[in-house]
């Protein structure tokens, strides 16, 4: 019975495979666009003015608030420099958009005016 069934099997896969295979050599003009965004830059963390406050400061009238001062100053110019950053990505992502549209659109003529096979 097992070799019935294992010779069904190999008939039916001949019979299958007797269509001879066809194989499509033409080149074929692919358009795929290469965007480059730049690395981020390297935006280091300050070094807070309260974590150098000492035993002595901390006793003195008004040095405290001197140090929580320049941190937040210190923190300030810190998140200017961060958003810096972000608007210059948001502005090249901005102008990689308008990009993609315009070789959409190159793409759509161009296969347009390819020949239909």
């Amino acid at each position: 019975m097992v070799k019935i069934i294992l010779f069904s099997f190999v008939l039916l896969l001949t019979g299958c495979a007797s269509d001879p295979i066809k194989f499509n050599t033409s080149v074929k003009e692919t358009f795929v666009p290469i965007i480059y965004s730049p690395a981020p830059p390297v935006i280091e963390r300050p070094e807070l003015p309260i974590h150098k406050i000492s035993a002595e400061q901390l006793k003195e009238d008004g040095e405290v608030v001197k140090f929580y001062k320049a941190t937040i100053k210190t923190l300030i110019g810190y998140s200017k420099e961060l958003k810096k950053a972000l608007y210059e990505y948001n502005k090249i992502n901005k102008s990689y958009k308008a990009q993609e549209d315009k070789l959409k659109e190159k793409f759509k003529k161009n296969a347009e005016e390819l020949p239909k096979e």
